[in-house]
């Protein structure tokens, strides 16, 4: 069977615009990189001013001794003095979270390693026996860490 071969689609004609049309285009580029480069250094000068606002940095040598103590592939739960969803709430326990991993940290006292992350002194001991934990170590500076009783 012999191919029959398509004829060639002509190329579209070529549209052109008026000249107001490029200025326009150019001028909301020129804002665009002017908006940009003016961001670029308010947030530059932002972050010089408060590098780190949530103290993050701080939290590893902090938990350094929780890091060292629990086995990386431990399943950890959280206690700590602060209200659930308080701005402080977040930043502990996002920022313990993430200098502990690869543990896993859980909202609950119910495994093995319990985190303690506290904003002031209690009667850890206390506090601990009311959730079924036994205090295995005080890191200080609100840093404890608690065993679920009955394991070792």
């Amino acid at each position: 069977m012999a191919r029959t071969k398509l004829p060639a689609r002509p190329a579209p004609p070529r549209t052109s615009y008026p000249a107001r049309v490029y200025a326009g285009l150019a001028l909301a580029a020129a804002l665009a990189l002017g908006g940009s480069a003016s961001f670029f250094e308010s947030e530059s000068l932002y972050q010089r001013q408060y590098r780190d606002p949530y103290l993050i940095a701080q939290q590893f040598p902090r938990l350094e001794g929780v890091r060292t103590a629990v086995p990386e592939s431990a399943v950890m739960g959280y206690l700590t003095d602060t209200s659930p969803g308080s701005t402080v709430f977040e930043a502990m326990y996002g920022s313990a979270r993430y200098v502990l991993a690869p543990r896993l940290v859980r909202l609950d006292t119910n495994a093995a390693w319990v985190l303690g992350n506290f904003t002031r002194p209690a009667d850890f001991a206390a506090l601990a026996r009311r959730n079924g934990l036994r205090l295995e170590r005080d890191f200080g500076n609100g840093v404890l860490l608690f065993r679920k009783e009955g394991t070792r």
